[in-house]
């Protein structure tokens, strides 16, 4: 991660670290099927475009894996925090950003990592 803030464990943060359960044999929150389905699998992301389209009416790149990057990080904030509300933002941990990296590539590998608002 390119950024010190960003170089942070999904058992660091115990939002996610919560979502993981009670399973021992879990260590990482992308090891769970639900981190796949919620946050990885096309048609749900999909899904979830076109609501937050529907809601904020904006369009997103036309890039299917740009598209998908940014709704996949978005899904997984949506799981572990819920609503955030307008402008607000989490770090989200590195194996979730390289989980979805690696599930949707960008062949410029041009990554934006972590901005905070207005920055």
């Amino acid at each position: 991660m390119p950024q010190a803030r960003e170089c942070v464990c999904c058992q660091e943060i115990t939002r996610v670290n919560e979502r993981t359960g009670k399973d021992e044999n879990t260590s990482c929150i992308t090891d769970l099927p639900s981190f796949r389905n919620v946050c990885l699998d096309p048609g749900v992301l999909d899904v979830a475009y076109f609501q937050y389209r529907q809601e904020y009416g904006e369009q997103l790149p036309e890039a299917a894996n740009e598209r998908n990057r940014y709704t996949a990080y978005r899904q997984f904030v949506r799981w572990c925090w819920g609503y955030l509300g307008k402008e607000i933002r989490v770090v989200i941990p590195a194996c979730v950003v390289l989980s979805v990296r690696n599930s949707y590539p960008d062949p410029g590998q041009n990554n934006t990592g972590f901005r905070s608002v207005g920055g």
